[in-house]
């Protein structure tokens, strides 16, 4: 069955058109090509004004209020105003962070001290298409998690651009500090020449806008209190047997590949090692669907996780009289003890810009073939956007808005309807169960089976 062929009418996901010109072979940030819903200019002293772009939204998708919030104050950030401008110089990216200024204190000290200044946090990240990073990966993970409905819980990226001239400044302070012989030399190295280059460089068009003044990337929140997930790393000398060792040795797919009801191997009491297991569940699941889609190369290593507090409130209950399940990142002891709340880890890929134009990792290692159950929903959108697209208008979000090339849509939309081929047919099957409802799931009554199909 081809879900590709499946009424547009139908989706849930249906999708915006945008002015714009005809789609590029490169991805060369123009003033022409209308990007999003709001460009905000940010000053540079003599020079072109920098540029952050507010994302045109898809319509249906699951964007949060703090998501739209997120985006307002990313955009709002001033370097030597609101927040100091370091080079990362502790990671193999040769990166931007952004921090914020304690009281009392100037961006130009915390910049002097490299950003290690007491009481100072990081806000933001402004990744580059260079080293392994690609800066659509960026962007397009932030926008495919919210069509699937929030999955993998991302934080929300812009488009930003960066004076060229300060940039490069950055790049030469950074290979003063980076130690020798650690990786980040030959990255910062690489970026530096890109820069000096400018028109002439073999990477322009990834890197710098039409006029070559700047660069341009992506400026993703830096999440805050995250922590490594060590369950979902089994260890591998590389990407693809790390890959490899998550699918055999993991305890969450292992648990994802069983093919019986969840119910008959997970307790349907309301405590937090049945609800510890449904939700590494349903993480590893959507995280293969997002990196199987999205070209996912460096995963395994770099995924990291939260706690949270769940719990029902029967003062704020559905439509039908059932208590509505709520979660939290913050509570104190004797609201859990009130609340009757349980503590959970949930995954947070924060990590995710070596993808769409890499390699396919979690393909290779035939992590989509393991799975054997999902949530309804998360199934459902994913059907909704494989139905929508081969839309012209679609292809025009993603290549304006979140800056893929041609080539690059035209892979993730194979790598789309490949999966939801899979996927439906294992389902018809009774090989895929949808059953990763943890409402339904934890609501005492009895489970009913979810459809394969499209819904209308």
């Amino acid at each position: 069955m081809n879900m590709n062929k499946l009424s547009r009418d139908a989706s849930a996901l249906s999708m915006a058109l945008i002015g714009g010109a005809v789609i590029a072979t490169h991805a060369t940030l123009t003033l022409q090509v209308q990007r999003g819903e709001k460009i905000i200019e940010i000053p540079v002293a003599g020079r072109r004004a920098e540029m952050c772009i507010i994302p045109k939204r898809f319509q249906g998708a699951n964007y949060s209020k703090k998501d739209l919030k997120t985006e307002e104050e990313l955009c709002a950030l001033q370097e030597g105003n609101n927040a100091a401008v370091c080079p990362k110089v502790d990671s193999t990216n040769p990166g931007l962070n952004m921090d914020d200024v304690p009281e009392g204190s100037t961006a130009q000290k915390v910049e002097a001290a490299n950003c290690k200044v007491k009481g100072t946090h990081k806000i933001a990240k402004y990744k580059l298409s260079t080293s392994c990073s690609y800066a659509p990966s960026v962007l397009g993970y932030y926008h495919v998690s919210r069509i699937l409905g929030g999955v993998g819980g991302g934080p929300p990226a812009v488009l930003r651009t960066y004076d060229g001239q300060n940039q490069l400044a950055l790049g030469r302070k950074a290979q003063s500090l980076v130690k020798a012989g650690r990786l980040t030399t030959p990255t910062w190295a690489g970026l530096t020449s890109q820069l000096v280059a400018g028109a002439r460089g073999n990477k322009r068009d990834q890197l710098l806008t039409h006029d070559f003044t700047q660069s341009y990337g992506a400026l993703i929140e830096n999440p805050r209190g995250e922590a490594g997930y060590s369950e979902f790393f089994n260890g591998g000398a590389n990407n693809v047997t790390r890959a490899q060792a998550f699918r055999d040795q993991s305890a969450a797919m292992g648990l994802l590949s069983r093919t019986a009801d969840v119910s008959t191997f997970v307790g349907r009491e309301f405590n937090p090692a049945n609800w510890q297991k449904m939700r590494q569940m349903k993480d590893a699941s959507e995280l293969v669907v997002l990196d199987t889609t999205l070209h996912q190369q460096d995963r395994f290593g770099n995924i990291h996780s939260e706690d949270r507090y769940y719990y029902y409130d029967s003062k704020d209950p559905h439509a039908d009289g059932t208590p509505n399940l709520k979660s939290e990142r913050k509570r104190k002891p004797d609201e859990v003890a009130q609340l009757g709340a349980i503590k959970i880890r949930k995954i947070v890929l924060k990590d995710h810009d070596c993808g769409v134009a890499k390699d396919n990792v979690a393909k290779k290692a035939g992590l989509n073939r393991r799975i054997a159950h999902m949530d309804p929903e998360t199934y459902q959108r994913l059907l909704s956007f494989d139905a929508i697209a081969d839309d012209p208008a679609v292809a025009k979000l993603f290549t304006q808005g979140v800056m893929f090339t041609a080539a690059n849509f035209a892979s993730v939309h194979k790598n789309l309807s490949e999966l939801v081929t899979l996927l439906h047919d294992k389902c018809e099957r009774a090989q895929l169960k949808l059953d990763l409802d943890r409402d339904a799931h934890f609501s005492g009554r009895p489970l009913t089976k979810a459809s394969c199909e499209l819904k209308g």
